[in-house]
């Protein structure tokens, strides 16, 4: 079955984008072998990215709605014609690496791309021929790298001085060579036609031979043959049975031979012949999954039939359970290189059931558990899993359990910011003390102290108190005249 570019398969490559279509900017659809572009310019009008490398794709087509996109990746697949990519406003970079472009002046349709900067032709026909790098340099002078190489200012100059003359070259050899395909075309019809001619009078013969034959002939052989099959024994049902057999070996046999002939004879480069190999290789992986399907298993019994809950262990994982006065913890051995997003874990009263990946492991509890309390935790180390259930009796104990934490550490952190502010503090303090370069360090227990010392050996101490302030009078400027009908200010 050929593989489409449908709404579902671009719903399941736009997985990174929450499936979501309508803004996907970015597309993977290497190996699928898709034989065309389509429903892109449909869906996906705001793609930047597009990813179809290695696919059975033999022509560039409906992609010119695309207007934002920059990078278009077709390595690998059957187009032979460099086409349809004028309305892509935006490309940037083109690579058609191992394809069948056979006709150099095909380049010529990219120049009104003016953002192309890249451009990959190996292993294309065309990149064989003599002067195709100066060509292609010249005919589209937007370009900075071709087939992987980045393009030289000497280049480019060199390059232009021989364009002309390499263009009226290939211009005749695509003269020529259409010539030739058109001559072949002719002679191909012709053989066709014969061919028809001489399959009609074959086809004609057995008719006229049929209605030549006499009726009475025809109904006594109908009728023996009628009375031969009423007298037939019973192994002749068996007979039929065995040609089944055969012709199912028959086929069985072609494909075999089939698949020989795709792993050790070799066959021309060509699109046809990848195309064919192609479907080939997928009939045969169809037909192997077909002959290899087993039925699917059965999924496990976890209850008995009076309602019991009963022990199972599928995956054989190693485990143990670990008991507090207040919890149950439920360990198991995973392995490390397990994603999380694969193990599942549903906690009851009575009994706790992981599964991973669809392996299950289910065990019945001594004591009942709270199913509103539990932690599941993994090891960054180890990988193992630990459940944690707090026990149904020992709720209100937890509870307060919890509170006194709660207090604790509240007192806690009420000591930790008094013994932050103190600090605090007493930098400051320390800080505004300085003078100079010389730090004075004061103890302020011994201040008043220090002050008496200083009285009682005669030291002048200006206090606040000790000063002597003198408060000069306003001074009234020249001219100042008290009308007394003015009010006062206050």
């Amino acid at each position: 079955m050929v593989q489409r570019i449908d709404k579902a398969l671009l719903r399941k490559r736009a997985e990174h984008n929450d499936g979501e279509l309508s803004s996907l900017r970015e597309v993977t659809l290497h190996q699928y072998d898709i034989e065309k572009i389509e429903n892109l310019d449909l869906y996906c009008r705001h793609l930047e990215i597009l990813f179809l490398q290695n696919n059975q794709i033999s022509k560039i087509e409906n992609v010119h709605k695309l207007k934002e996109l920059k990078y278009l990746q077709l390595a690998l697949n059957n187009v032979s014609k460099i086409e349809n990519l004028e309305g892509c406003e935006s490309l940037e970079k083109l690579d058609l690496t191992v394809n069948f472009v056979e006709d150099p002046l095909d380049v010529e349709s990219l120049q009104g791309n003016e953002h192309l900067r890249e451009l990959h032709l190996m292993g294309n026909p065309c990149a064989k021929k003599e002067g195709y790098r100066e060509f292609v340099i010249t005919a589209l002078p937007q370009l900075q790298m071709l087939d992987g190489r980045e393009i030289t200012r000497t280049e480019r100059i060199e390059a232009a001085q021989v364009f002309e003359e390499i263009r009226a070259r290939f211009v005749r050899e695509r003269s020529g060579s259409k010539a030739e395909s058109e001559g072949s075309k002719a002679e191909s019809e012709g053989v066709d036609a014969s061919g028809t001619s001489e399959v009609k009078k074959v086809e004609e013969a057995p008719d006229q031979q049929i209605n030549a034959a006499p009726t009475t002939g025809h109904a006594q052989s109908s009728k023996s043959k009628v009375e031969d099959v009423k007298e037939l024994p019973e192994s002749h049902g068996k007979g039929m049975v065995g040609a089944s057999e055969e012709v199912v070996e028959t086929t069985e046999d072609a494909l075999e031979k089939k698949r020989w002939k795709f792993q050790n004879e070799p066959v021309p480069h060509t699109p046809a012949t990848r195309l064919e190999a192609a479907r080939d290789l997928a009939e045969m992986k169809g037909t192997a999954i077909a002959t290899t399907t087993t039925t699917p298993p059965t999924p496990p019994v976890l209850t008995a039939p009076d309602g019991r809950v009963l022990q199972k262990n599928q995956g054989k994982w190693t485990y143990h359970f670990s008991t507090t006065p207040t919890t149950v913890t439920l360990h198991v051995e995973l392995s490390k290189f397990l994603d999380t997003s694969l193990i599942d874990v549903d906690v009851h009263p009575t009994w706790v059931r992981v599964t991973v990946k669809g392996k299950v492991l289910q065990l019945v509890m001594d004591e009942e558990v709270e199913t509103a309390n539990v932690i599941c935790e993994r090891s960054t180390v180890s990988g193992w899993l630990a459940v944690t259930m707090a026990k149904k009796s020992a709720v209100g104990d937890i509870v307060e359990l919890r509170r006194r934490e709660a207090v604790e550490r509240e007192k806690e952190e009420r000591r930790k910011r008094v013994e932050r502010e103190r600090e605090e503090t007493k930098r400051v303090g320390e800080k505004l003390l300085l003078s100079g370069n010389v730090a004075k360090k004061v103890d302020y227990t011994k201040i008043v102290e220090e002050n008496a010392k200083k009285a009682g050996a005669g030291v002048a101490w200006n206090g606040i108190y000790d000063r002597n302030f003198t408060v000069a009078p306003p001074e009234v400027p020249e001219g100042f005249r008290d009308d007394p009908d003015v009010p006062p200010l206050c």
